[in-house]
Parts: C-alpha cells; structure tokens; sequence
C-alpha cells in the first residue's frame, strides 16, 4: 500500500479510476479521477474551472472502490456519498486535487486489504486493461448495434412500404373482385330476364300457333260450310224454279219466257246472296 507523508490513521489506496460529482441543487454531473480513498473519504484531481468544488462545499459523489477477496479475484463496489470538501489543493492552472470526506464511512477500509502493493497494481492494471477491452468491445458492439438499428430501420422503412404497397393492391383487388361480383350479378340478372322473356315469347307463340291452328281450322270448317250451304241454296234454288215451272205448266201456262223467268231468278239468287252475305257476317 502506498502511504503519504501526512499521519494518518488509516492507510489509503491509491488507484486511477473515475469519479462523478455533483454539487448541492445543482444537476450537472462534472467529472474527476481518483487519486486515493479510505473509508472516511476520497482524494480526486479535476479541472480547474467554475466546476471545481471549494472548501467547506457540500458535495455527492459516485465511485468504484476495488473490493479484495481472500483469493485472487476482487469485486469493484460501487458507493453515492455525500459530504463536505475538506481541503482543494492546485497543482496547476489547469488541475486541482480535492479533498473529500464521506459524510457516511465505507463499509471497509480500502487501503488495508489482505494484498501486497505488487499484487495490487497487477490486479488494478489487469482490471484497467479488461475495461479497456470491454469498453474496445463495447464500442465495437456499439458500431455493429449502430449498423444492426440502422439496417432494421431501413427494413421498417422498407416494410412499411411494402405493407402500404400490399395494401394498396389488397384494396384494388377487392374492388376489382367486388366490381366482377357486380357485373356477374347483373349479368345472371341479364340472363334470367333474356330467358324469362325468351320462355314467354316461346309461351306466346305457342299460344299463337296453337289460336292459329284453331283459327285456321276453324274457318277451314266454316268455308266447308258455307260452301255446303251455299249448294244447298243452289240447289234448293234450282229446285224451287223447276216446282214452280211445274205448277205454271199444270196450269197450262206453259213454260216461262226467258224474259219472264229472269226476274224470278234474279229473286232467287237475291235470296241466295242475301244468305251468303249472313253467313259471311258470322266470319
């Protein structure tokens, strides 16, 4: 362990690790390193500037205080103390040491622990040297976390686009599919109505034909018997002429002048007409 001149009840240890301070109601964190510690307090360099504590000044400081086991190994504890500035020294211009004691003492006495000097600095420069490393590694982490965020924003990005992209032709396929349904229905409605007016157009000129036939029959029927009655007014005509010839010649009369049997014809063909003509009404 190291010792200074001064008399002191308790040995220091004395290592260069950082040290954070804040003054009293202020919030900036200013930064310092360790020169030496015991349990009742802690010597740290700083810069001098309007930071730099004074005498008498209430401070809090954050620190790490090597912590050795009966082995090889050590702990790093980690302290928040509060106290007072005992005393600030310039060395220079630029840097000042101050003095700082712990309102609450250490939970140990860091200056006599069970190892030698030798072993101290071994253990405090290989401790130094893994948080070089680890901080050389962090820093590598840090880069390829850099890059990892940035490839994964630039994929967010990317697959934002892509949603919005899906998306978009999600919604023009609905559409387009709820514009073919539309269409098909107004297509099988189309269709329906084309068949409906088919079937009754069909049914029509069933209907048609079928009035036709009768029609057709019909007045095939009735020409037969109109032909049929007309011969039998010609014939019950021609019938009516001879009887009455008959009776004028019974009469001695004789047969009837040509002249004279025309009016008598001409009534009998009127008669005969007149018939016809009543029965054409009926067609």
């Amino acid at each position: 362990m190291k010792n200074t001149d001064e008399q002191r009840a308790e040995k220091r240890l004395s290592y260069r690790w950082p040290v954070k301070f804040t003054h009293d109601n202020i919030d900036k964190v200013s930064p310092g390193q360790i020169v030496d510690v015991s349990s009742q307090g802690i010597a740290f360099l700083c810069h001098a500037d309007e930071n730099c504590p004074y005498p008498g000044q209430h401070l809090t400081a954050n620190f790490a205080v090597p912590f050795f086991y009966s082995g090889d190994s050590f702990d790093t504890a980690l302290f928040n103390r509060t106290g007072c500035v005992h005393r600030v020294d310039k060395l220079s211009s630029q840097i000042h040491r101050v003095v700082f004691r712990f309102n609450e003492p250490l939970f140990f006495k860091p200056g006599e622990q069970d190892i030698s000097e030798s072993d101290l600095q071994n253990k405090l420069e290989a401790k130094a040297l893994s948080i070089v490393t680890a901080e050389e590694k962090l820093k590598v982490y840090d880069e390829a976390l850099s890059r990892a965020e940035e490839e994964t924003r630039f994929y967010a990005e990317t697959n934002v686009k892509a949603q919005a992209k899906i998306k978009s032709e999600i919604q023009a396929r609905v559409k387009a599919e709820a514009r073919a349904e539309s269409e098909a229905k107004l297509r099988a409605k189309a269709e329906k109505h084309a068949k409906n007016e088919a079937e009754r157009r069909a049914k029509i000129e069933a209907q048609t034909r079928k009035k036709d036939k009768l029609h057709a029959e019909e007045i095939a029927r009735i020409k037969e018997e109109k032909a049929q009655a007309i011969s039998q007014v010609k014939a019950e005509a021609a019938d009516t002429i001879a009887k009455i010839e008959q009776e004028l010649k019974s009469m001695g009369i004789g047969k009837i002048k040509i002249a004279d049997r025309q009016p008598i014809k001409e009534i009998v063909l009127e008669k005969v007409d007149r018939f016809v003509k009543d029965r054409n009404k009926i067609f």
